[in-house]
C-alpha cells in the first residue's frame, strides 16, 4: 500500500456482493478441478485414505477474493493457504518472555525507509525483517534494494502492483537477491533494473510464524523476534484506525476488510494501554510496528499496533541470510518457488519428491533445499550420483517451524562434470495431507512457471514415481541442489 493511497478502501461499495462472491465461488470451484491431476479428477472426490493418486491442496480462497476485487492494494495474497497452522505454537511451554522487548533499543533494526507512491510495502516488510536478522545475529548492517525485488520478482503482477511474502522467498530463495541498494536505487515509479547484479548474500532459510488466533496468542511472534530478529507481517490500513496522538492503530475484528499493507514488527509492550486506541480493545499491549512512509510519519517511522487488530499476526515471515561463501552453485526448476501443494490423502502426511539434475562441472554437493508445510516435519533426504540406484548420501532429522529450509548433506557428494544427480526427499507433515511442494502456472499470479519431462517426480511410497509433468502441465517440484566447486 502507496503512502499517498494509504486512506483508500479494498472493496468498492459500487460492486455488488452478492456478484463477487458468484464469481468467486465460480473461479474456486474452477481452479480446484483444474488442479487435479488428469487421472483422479473424477475419482478425487472419493479418494481413499493413502491413495496412489496424487490429490492437490486447494489453493487459498483469499487469492481468488482478491483476483475478484476492483481495487488492488500492496498486499497481494499467496496461492498458498497457511490457514492450518493458526493458533499453532512453536515455542517452548515453559518460555518466559519479557513485558517490553524492542529491537531498536538493541540496535537490531535498520534506518526507517519510505515507499512514496509505490504499492511495494512487502517488498520493504521483507527487508525489515532481513536486515533485522542480520544485525541480531552479529552481521553488519545492509541496505537492500527494494527496488530490484518489486522489478524482477518474475510474478505476473506489475512492479508497484502489490506482492506477498512467497514471492519475497521465491525471489531471494533462487538467489536473485538481496541486491545492494546502491547497485539498483529505490525509485517509485521505476518497472526495470539491471540485471545480472552480484547478490550481496545467500538466502538459505526462511520461517513462516503460525498465525495467531487471538489477541492474547502472541507468544509465537514474541518467540521469533527474540530468537531471530523482525518479523514480516501485515494489515489492513484505513487512516479511520489511526490515532495520532498516541500514534497507535487498532481495527476491530468485526471489520471484514483483508490486509493492504506490509509492514515490519520490532517489539512489543504488554502494558501498552487500550485506552491509547480510536476504540478500545479487549485489552492491553501493543507490537511495535516499523513503517516504510519515511521517518516523518508516526513516531519517527513506526507506531503501535494492538495485539487485538484484526489482521496482525496473521500472515508472519522471518527472513534470514548467511554469507555467498557458502556455496557457488544452485540447481533449481522452480524460480517462483511454493505455487501449490500435493500428497496421497494420507493422515501423516506423507510424501516422496526428487528431480533429477545434470551436474554442470566438477562439483560437491553439499546441502538440498525445500518447502516444509508443517510443524514438527520428518524428512530423510537421499542423493543418487549417476544413473544407478546406489544411495551416495543421507540425511534426516526434524524441522519444528514450517518455511523454507537448507538441509546440509551427512556428507558431500562428488559430481563429474556431464552426469546426472538425483536428490530425494522423504518428507512427514503429521496432521497436514499436502507435504509436496510444487511449482506451476496459475493464471493472474505464476503464469511464467515452466516445466520439462524428466526434471520432478513424486511418490506415495518412494518406490513408484510419477513425472509431475503428466500430472499437471508445466508442473515442477520446489527442491534445490547446492554446490561448491571440487
Amino acid at each position: 500500500m502507496g503512502k499517498r493511497t494509504k486512506s483508500r478502501e479494498i472493496f468498492s461499495l459500487k460492486c455488488s456482493i452478492a456478484l463477487q462472491v458468484v464469481i468467486i465461488l465460480a473461479l474456486v470451484a474452477a481452479a480446484t478441478l483444474a488442479s487435479l491431476p488428469v487421472s483422479a479428477s473424477v475419482t478425487a472426490g472419493t479418494a481413499s485414505i493413502d491413495s496412489n493418486i496424487p490429490i492437490a491442496a486447494p489453493l487459498n480462497p483469499s487469492f481468488y477474493l482478491y483476483q475478484g476485487q476492483l481495487i488492488k492494494s500492496g498486499i497481494m495474497p499467496s496461492t498458498v493457504d497457511l490457514s492450518y497452522l493458526k493458533g499453532v505454537h512453536i515455542f517452548q511451554a515453559d518460555a518466559v518472555f519479557p513485558s517490553k522487548y524492542d529491537l531498536r533499543a538493541l540496535g537490531k533494526v535498520t534506518p526507517v525507509r519510505d515507499q512514496g507512491s509505490s504499492g511495494c510495502c512487502w517488498a520493504f516488510s521483507t527487508y525489515g525483517s532481513l536486515e533485522s536478522t542480520i544485525l541480531a545475529a552479529g552481521g553488519k548492517a545492509m541496505d537492500f534494494s527494494e527496488n530490484n525485488l518489486k522489478n524482477t520478482h518474475g510474478f505476473d503482477w506489475g512492479p508497484n502492483s502489490g506482492g506477498n511474502d512467497m514471492m519475497s522467498t521465491a525471489y531471494l530463495a533462487r538467489w536473485s537477491g538481496p541486491v545492494n541498494e546502491s547497485l539498483d536505487p529505490y525509485n517509485p515509479a521505476s518497472t526495470t533494473s539491471p540485471s545480472n547484479l552480484p547478490v550481496a548474500m545467500h538466502v538459505q532459510n526462511v520461517y513462516y510464524i503460525p498465525a495467531k488466533a487471538s489477541g492474547s496468542d502472541v507468544s509465537s511472534i514474541k518467540s521469533a523476534i527474540m530468537s531471530y530478529g523482525a518479523v514480516d507481517s501485515t494489515i489492513y490500513y484505513s487512516a479511520t484506525y489511526y490515532k495520532s496522538s498516541t500514534r497507535s492503530y487498532y481495527v476491530p475484528s468485526g471489520v471484514s476488510y483483508s490486509a493492504n499493507h506490509g509492514i515490519t514488527i520490532v517489539g512489543w509492550d504488554d502494558n501498552y494501554s487500550a485506552a491509547n486506541f480510536t476504540s478500545r480493545p479487549p485489552g492491553n499491549g501493543a507490537f511495535i510496528v516499523k513503517n516504510s512512509w519515511g521517518k516523518g510519519w508516526g513516531d519517527g517511522g513506526y507506531f503501535y499496533v494492538s495485539y487485538y487488530d484484526k489482521l496482525i499476526g496473521t500472515d508472519n515471515t522471518v527472513f534470514t541470510a548467511s554469507a555467498t561463501s557458502n556455496y557457488n552453485n544452485i540447481y533449481q526448476y522452480d524460480p517462483l518457488g511454493w505455487i501449490g501443494s500435493y500428497g496421497y490423502g494420507s493422515t501423516t502426511g506423507t510424501g516422496w519428491f526428487k528431480n533429477k539434475y545434470t551436474a554442470t562441472s566438477n562439483q560437491n554437493l553439499k546441502a538440498v533445499g525445500f518447502y516444509v508445510p508443517q510443524v514438527n516435519s520428518k524428512y530423510q533426504v537421499y542423493v543418487v550420483n549417476g544413473n544407478t540406484n546406489v544411495t551416495a548420501a543421507a540425511t534426516s532429522g526434524t524441522i519444528t517451524t514450517p518455511g523454507y529450509y537448507t538441509i546440509p548433506l551427512a556428507s558431500q557428494v562428488y559430481l563429474t562434470k556431464g552426469t546426472s544427480f538425483t536428490v530425494i526427499v522423504k518428507l512427514t507433515t503429521p496432521g497436514y495431507k499436502y507435504p509436496i511442494s510444487v511449482e506451476y502456472p496459475v493464471s493472474g499470479y505464476s503464469s511464467k512457471a515452466t516445466a520439462s519431462a524428466g526434471q520432478s517426480y513424486i511418490s506415495s511410497n518412494g518406490v513408484a514415481w510419477t513425472d509431475t509433468t503428466g500430472i499437471k502441465a508445466n508442473m515442477n517440484v520446489c527442491l534445490k541442489a547446492y554446490t561448491v566447486n571440487a
